[in-house]
């Protein structure tokens, strides 16, 4: 499966994930960070997304956007309804990114619904109880 992954949402929300995922790995060459940014319209948007799939309109798209009935996510599904093989998943994070990058899924679908639920998993409450406070490593650096 030849896939592409663009990820799009408001603000700075796809330049900040790209930013966070260079801290952690190598970002592959076929995905694209967009930016909605104040002031731009619709079409302006519709516009930069349609150009990178028009360099490989018969390639599979992955859609990742911020927020389900926002304008990124109108504008992805607008352009993933006309076509039978791209998906939008809305509400992604940094985990569901990095399961699509380390993961090989046989069909769009699968892995749509692969990083649906992925992303489920990685969003926990984390409850921090007495006893678990004497075993935390205080000199850790995390990730």
């Amino acid at each position: 499966m030849n896939l592409h992954v663009i990820i799009c949402g408001h603000g700075k929300f796809a330049s900040g994930l790209q930013g966070a995922l260079h801290l952690l790995t190598k970002i592959p060459s076929n995905w694209s960070f967009i930016d909605f940014k104040e002031g731009m319209s619709d079409e302006q948007l519709k516009k930069q997304i349609s150009d990178i799939v028009s360099i490989n309109p018969n390639d599979q798209y992955l859609f990742f956007t911020d927020l389900l009935g926002g304008t990124p996510f109108k504008v992805t599904s607008s352009i993933a309804f006309k076509k039978g093989n791209m998906a939008v998943v809305t509400g992604c994070n940094l985990a569901s990114l990095l399961e699509i990058m380390y993961a090989s899924y046989d069909s769009i679908e699968t892995l749509a619904d692969a990083v649906v639920n992925n992303s489920k998993k990685a969003t926990v409450y984390f409850k921090l109880e007495d006893d678990l406070e004497e075993n935390v490593d205080q000199k850790s650096d995390g990730i």
